[in-house]
């Protein structure tokens, strides 16, 4: 299986924006792979969280429809952060995002998917663990490629079973 046409041509444009795209530009991308993985008849609602300076939004989150309980929180980046500095900086931003929300949510499980350009990567975090993620999925270039369709779609899984 692999995504539809529309997810993989809009990974293709924000690609020819180059490196010096902003987080914003991928935010449609990450949009169209959520929704894949998280649909509306499912059970599940992707929304965004918080503004920075200048008005972006800060990071995403994928939550049960209604009950407010967070499953996934996403962290953007723009792809010239794509270094060892930028790949922490993801980490430690969604860290904080994750702490934030257990209180916010009945699991004992946030996972966590961090995104700079094209290249992603997933953890986890525990409300009775370290304060620091468990990468479930290290970073793998092209969220749209066929191979990253199949690692998604064992990190959903993971998320459909979180408790």
């Amino acid at each position: 299986m692999s995504y539809n046409h529309a997810i993989k041509q809009e990974a293709q444009y924000v690609q020819a924006l180059g490196q010096g795209a902003t987080e914003d530009c991928f935010h449609a991308t990450y949009m169209g792979v959520l929704t894949e993985w998280f649909p509306t008849s499912r059970g599940y609602i992707i929304d965004h969280q918080g503004f920075y300076e200048g008005g972006q939004l800060e990071y995403m989150v994928v939550r049960h429809a209604a009950q407010k309980n967070t499953v996934l929180v996403v962290e953007l980046k723009q792809p010239s952060k794509f270094s060892d500095a930028g790949k922490w900086e993801v980490m430690m931003d969604l860290t904080e995002y994750i702490e934030g929300r257990f209180d916010l949510t009945q699991y004992n499980t946030i996972y966590g998917l961090g995104g700079i350009g094209l290249n992603w990567m997933v953890c986890k975090m525990m409300r009775t663990g370290p304060s620091i993620p468990t990468v479930v999925q290290t970073w793998t270039a092209d969220i749209t490629s066929d191979d990253s369709y199949a690692a998604f779609g064992h990190i959903a899984n993971f998320v459909y079973n979180i408790s």
